[in-house]
């Protein structure tokens, strides 16, 4: 019979039992006492909730500070190599020459090495890539003959699949009806209805210059909110049923454990819009999955993947560094203000921002922002709140402005 080792089991952390978290406790040998385990039966801690707890919440459920300390750091350790090993799926196209791209050999490898992995998820993640492919104009042509087959066999109900970015250079009306329902093989990306008419120079015209703020700076804000009011709402709606995690304890519609679209829904739409709006058009560099290698508190190499970087064409510099959240609790916020700051000491981006897509209610009413200490090495930090159809989009930001004076808008309409 065999066995995993905690380091390997890491990337199924999220599915969890309480049974099962209490098994890979023992194997760390953290001193932790049978008093201690029953208070994690009694309060059903499993894989999705342990990521989250704290020293405060241990304590709070009964158990010790010294324990509390140990399992609040093991959390954060499990937290982060889950989340490493999500952003690393993208690498199977530096791994593999085009010729052996294949949904079938993504999911086969994705599964082998980083556990089992949802079919639409899979589909999410092998298809948005393939688009970036085929909209970047410095993709070989070895690439493009591969990517354009691969996009050409994946059809629905025998039609093909339409772009999930309309050509902004062609400023055609779209319209685009509802579809019958597909096979549970279809993908998130290729079976995504859009509600509405949508005219595509309205929302991105390419007529429209890069924002910029008044020293001349990109405004890296306005970007943002520009590129959201273009995200696919069908595939972001589908994300709540196809490619979710669980709200857990954040209450969403006034309910906990509610399914919420994962990070990966928001950062390929971001990554998307972003291609196609400010490489395409504007010529500027966007990097999504940038990995970077650094030695940590340990001694050890670590790997650590950056969602996306900004940088314009003629400046050695990164214009901005973006850390793409979803949903997600005061402590992974937390974590993540914290993490950040590794990317940048390697980066060296102008501006840093994480950017939090949320389902949680009045996370844009009563917003949690980044520390005193982190604002003053320049966090930005935005929120956007959205209903499940992603029809009415809310915004809350805190940033530096031009003067290097920090601003903050609360509850600001983006889609409605």
């Amino acid at each position: 019979m065999s066995t995993s080792t905690p380091a390997s089991r890491s990337s199924l952390v999220e599915n969890w039992d309480t049974e099962t978290l209490i098994v890979f406790l023992h194997e760390l040998n953290l001193s932790l006492d049978e008093d201690d385990f029953k208070i994690i039966r009694k309060q059903k801690i499993d894989g999705q909730i342990f990521s989250d707890m704290t020293e405060k919440k241990f304590m709070k459920d009964g158990i010790k500070r010294g324990p509390a300390m140990k399992l609040e750091k093991q959390a954060k350790i499990l937290q982060e190599q889950t989340r490493v090993l999500k952003k690393g799926k993208i690498e199977y196209f530096w791994l593999f020459p085009c010729c052996i791209w294949s949904i079938q050999h993504f999911i086969s490898w994705s599964t082998n090495i980083f556990g089992p992995i949802e079919r639409n998820e899979a589909h999410t993640v092998f298809y948005n890539t393939l688009y970036i492919f085929r909209d970047d104009p410095n993709t070989s042509q070895e690439i493009l003959e591969v990517v354009r087959n691969l996009l050409l066999k994946k059809k629905v109900n025998g039609k093909k699949v339409r772009k999930p970015l309309a050509d902004i250079s062609n400023r055609q009306e779209e319209v685009i009806s509802e579809r019958p329902v597909p096979s549970k093989l279809d993908s998130l990306i290729l079976s995504a209805p859009v509600a509405k008419k949508r005219n595509i120079g309205e929302v991105l015209d390419i007529s429209v210059n890069i924002p910029l703020r008044n020293d001349g700076s990109i405004d890296i804000l306005e970007i943002l909110k520009i590129a959201v009011r273009d995200f696919d709402q069908g595939i972001i709606a589908l994300g709540s049923s196809r490619s979710y995690k669980s709200s857990n304890h954040l209450y969403v519609n006034s309910e906990h454990c509610i399914k919420v679209p994962r990070e990966s829904t928001y950062d390929a739409e971001m990554y998307r819009v972003l291609v196609n709006w400010l490489r395409k058009v504007h010529g500027y560099e966007i990097t999504g999955q940038w990995h970077l290698e650094q030695v940590c508190d340990d001694g050890d190499y670590h790997h650590l993947y950056c969602d996306l970087t900004i940088k314009k064409p003629d400046s050695p510099h990164l214009e901005a560094l973006l850390e793409l959240l979803a949903t997600a609790s005061i402590s992974k916020l937390n974590g993540h203000f914290e993490q950040v700051f590794k990317y940048t000491e390697q980066l060296r981006p102008q501006e840093i921002w994480i950017v939090h897509f949320s389902r949680e209610d009045f996370i844009v009413t009563n917003p949690y922002w980044q520390c005193e200490k982190f604002q003053k090495r320049g966090l930005n930090v935005v929120h956007f709140w959205h209903d499940k159809e992603f029809k009415n989009v809310r915004m809350s930001a805190r940033f530096r402005d031009a003067t290097g004076k920090f601003c903050e808008i609360i509850d600001e309409p983006i889609l409605s």
